[in-house]
């Protein structure tokens, strides 16, 4: 009786503390997240005050041609997270050494390698464009400077990853704060007083990634001395655990192709339902991208977690961390859908003082309010996989969401119209978290042993 006593409270004790380490990660990564955006965001603020009307029209392009370049490389944060998450749970700090000094000798050359796809980046935004020549010649002066930070990119995919790797997401909270500070400061500095356009915005935002970058590596080699000090020459060119991290990196790269070709096309689909739908999808979309903050903050912490646990070989922790990671996501979820059905217009407004776009946007407000109960269990699942480097169920999952996608869409498109539309994503976001727990019941039996 004493013994079933004392085991008891031993495992409300870990569910406690795993409860800690979740919220402990989390916060910090969703105060990160909430900062993404702030980039664009700036650089759009700004543009609006200057002299040309295209300038807002010219950065909206522009961040979405190169955001979605990028957004290809995520494999570089994902795959170092998941790598560096297991060493820290081994307490193999030879290997932490070598995730940290490989990492970045791979993202610095793709960075240098992405220079080169300029023409390509700034032929895309015309083609964005469309006619509005005006506005492509804009996108394209600001591209040409902006993509110079591409290397600074791909070095802060590394850099986040090995930190929250590490259990430390408040190193990457602290550079996306202060790389938002620089880049209003910088940015804002050079349109006021340096009279430059488009191109002050781009030269702005480079400077911030470069200084973040310095930051975080300033940061590692100060409180990750003694670790980093394992590091060696030979480590730039070892092959170890080299042939895995390029297969999950290949498994991450296609399945972010496919989640980016979701997401243009159902961009593609709401100018076929017309001006007032497209710019009503646009807001709705934006609640789904608010949700996606918070929850990514929690999957950040499951890729922490998961991966520490697989490292220890601590298979109860692990299945104790999916469920209070589930309890929470539920609970939030539940709680988003409730406040977009019943509150959707509070929010609006913010977004938009056009009231016809408000109206439409209150007329799908079901769809809106649907997406984060259906949505947030391939967000979690998709931070466990990331942790313990299950890439092949990332692509598979998102694979088997992107084909139901497009099968609901074109057999109820002609029928329902935007109403297709928007049951074709959330039909997709639900088939990503049902294949993954099909997916992960397969794997965890073996994952272990």
């Amino acid at each position: 009786m004493r013994n079933c006593t004392l085991r008891s409270a031993s495992e409300k004790e870990k569910k406690q503390t795993i409860r800690k380490d979740i919220v402990r990660l989390a916060l910090p990564n969703i105060i990160s997240n909430i900062t993404v955006p702030l980039l664009s965001l700036v650089d759009v603020g700004l543009a609006g005050h200057l002299p040309s009307s295209e300038s807002i029209g010219a950065i909206a392009i522009a961040s979405g041609a190169m955001n979605t370049l990028f957004w290809l490389f995520s494999f570089l944060r994902m795959g170092t997270t998941g790598y560096v998450a297991q060493a820290y749970g081994k307490g193999d700090v030879r290997e932490l050494a070598l995730f940290f000094v490989r990492g970045l000798a791979l993202a610095l050359p793709i960075g240098l390698v992405l220079l080169f796809a300029k023409p390509l980046v700034i032929q895309f935004a015309e083609i964005m464009a469309q006619r509005e020549l005006d506005i492509a010649r804009e996108a394209g002066n600001y591209l040409s400077i902006a993509l110079w930070g591409a290397p600074a990119t791909m070095l802060l995919f590394v850099l986040n990853g090995w930190f929250i790797g590490m259990q430390n997401s408040r190193a990457p909270m602290a550079a996306a704060i202060t790389i938002n500070i620089i880049n209003i400061a910088v940015s804002y500095s050079l349109v006021r007083y340096g009279k430059m356009g488009v191109e002050g915005l781009a030269l702005g935002t480079i400077a911030a990634q470069y200084i973040g970058v310095t930051l975080l590596i300033a940061i590692a080699l100060i409180k990750y001395k003694s670790t980093l000090r394992q590091a060696k020459a030979e480590d730039l060119y070892s092959r170890y655990k080299l042939k895995d991290f390029l297969l999950t990196g290949k498994d991450v790269f296609f399945r972010s192709l496919m989640i980016s070709s979701v997401t243009l096309y159902f961009t593609y689909a709401s100018v076929r339902e017309g001006e007032l739908v497209v710019a009503a999808n646009t807001l709705l979309l934006q609640l789904f991208t608010l949700f996606s903050y918070f929850t990514d903050g929690f999957a950040y912490a499951g890729e922490a977690l998961a991966g520490r646990f697989l490292g220890m070989k601590d298979a109860n922790r692990l299945q104790q961390l999916i469920r209070e990671l589930f309890v929470i996501g539920f609970c939030l979820a539940l709680a988003t859908g409730l406040l977009y059905l019943f509150f959707p217009q509070y929010i609006l407004v913010v977004l938009s003082d056009k009231s016809s776009i408000i109206d439409i946007a209150l007329r799908y407000r079901y769809w809106i309010a649907l997406v984060p109960i259906a949505g947030f269990s391939a967000f979690l699942w998709d931070g466990i996989f990331v942790g313990v480097t299950f890439s092949k169920g990332l692509m598979r999952s998102v694979l088997v969401a992107t084909v139901l996608f497009f099968m609901v869409y074109f057999t109820f498109r002609d029928l329902w119209g935007n109403d297709a539309l928007w049951l074709s994503f959330v039909v997709y976001l639900g088939a990503r978290g049902a294949v993954q727990v099909f997916l992960w019941r397969k794997r965890s039996r073996t994952l272990l042993q």
